[in-house]
């Protein structure tokens, strides 16, 4: 298969792409070895150095991984996700036994919209906090994540949201508050411009899209965020228990 020099999108990307998509239907597993430079360069039709960028985009994303002296192998980084889960990203995060840090990108006092009022059912007092921020997991970007906190509910909070890279820690420590129950809503969306600069992917691949709305002990709505992870980093596990009071 020879790639069509033709095209507008540039050689090492079309080659990126189909290394992906064959990553991606099963014909490299994770730990497999690709083959050589040279195999395929010869396969494609392309330079070395073509090849070469192609594979090290991948490596820079966490994709594939090189060792001297061995190759380059496909890297076991697709991180699970349990969708129904309750907990905060550093919490969860540590759990599976992997680094968490965040990257706080903007934070800025704002009035609530129609629809975040509606989600905190906000009479009165509509400030939040907006929190925009870049998730890493073992300092790889991970996601992109806007959150909003109700300020009646958490005074101050702008000046504590740097002590910690876990929110719900600050909220449980700081205000007494415990999330106990969230609400999710998943999409898939494009790659817009920002995310293709903090996850230094292609423009238009697909993305995970999460709303997330959480409540506390006293069933009080207290976060609302917006999530983008990428598809090609993470699998959703979903576990469902049989109840059997419901069974004639």
């Amino acid at each position: 298969m020879k790639l069509n020099n033709a095209s507008d999108k540039p050689l090492y990307l079309q080659l990126k792409q189909i290394i992906m998509d064959d990553i991606k239907s099963g014909k490299y597993q994770a730990g497999e070895k690709l083959p050589p430079e040279n195999e395929l360069c010869e396969q494609y039709g392309v330079s070395r150095i073509t090849a070469r960028r192609a594979i090290m985009d991948l490596v820079d994303e966490g994709i594939l991984h090189r060792k001297q002296g061995k190759g380059t192998f496909v890297k076991d980084w697709k991180v699970k996700r349990e969708i129904i889960s309750v907990g905060g990203f550093s919490e969860l995060t540590t759990a599976s036994g992997k680094l968490p840090s965040s990257q706080i990108l903007s934070t800025n006092l704002i009035e609530a919209d129609e629809k975040l009022a509606e989600i905190f059912s906000m009479t009165d007092d509509k400030r939040l906090l907006r929190l925009h921020r870049l998730l890493y997991i073992d300092n790889e970007p991970f996601i992109i994540e806007t959150s909003y906190y109700p300020l009646a509910s958490f005074p101050d909070l702008e000046q504590h949201i740097s002590e910690s890279p876990s929110t719900y820690g600050i909220l449980k420590n700081r205000y007494g508050i415990e999330i106990t129950r969230s609400d999710k809503l998943l999409d898939v969306v494009l790659a817009s411009n920002e995310a293709v600069e903090l996850f230094r992917c292609d423009v238009g691949i697909p993305l995970y899209a999460i709303e997330r709305t959480s409540y506390d002990q006293k069933e009080r709505p207290v976060h609302y965020s917006y999530s983008l992870l990428m598809t090609s980093k993470v699998k959703f596990v979903i576990n469902a228990k049989r109840d059997w009071h419901d069974i004639d």
